[in-house]
């Protein structure tokens, strides 16, 4: 490659890799709460609210059910997704039986 080509290329990768990487060290340094990441007994005052939060009783969740109030809409949406799959599933059974194929020669 003649220098003007090479110089582009490398003036490329490093705005690209800039583009990737700040953002992301920016993030990993958010985790901690400030610029300076905070002093430790801070962090370790915060983490020991939050274990004895979890232990208490009631903190398995916020109690909203994943799949509706009742009985009823579970299995409605149980049914909903097995006739999707099951079309799908029918549709490429049915592709797959009507192709002629071809003889390899």
């Amino acid at each position: 490659m003649n220098k003007p080509t090479l110089v582009a290329v490398a003036v490329t990768a490093v705005l690209i890799t800039s583009v990737f990487v700040l953002p992301s060290i920016e993030i990993a340094k958010a985790q901690y709460g400030s610029a300076t990441g905070g002093n430790i007994e801070e962090q370790l005052k915060l983490a020991r609210e939050k274990i004895n939060n979890a232990k208490q009783a009631g903190a398995y969740g916020s109690g909203t059910p994943m799949l509706g109030a009742n009985v009823n809409e579970t299995v409605i949406f149980i049914v909903i997704i097995a006739v999707i799959f099951g079309g799908v599933a029918a549709a490429f059974f049915l592709m797959g039986r009507s192709k002629k194929r071809e003889v390899a020669r």
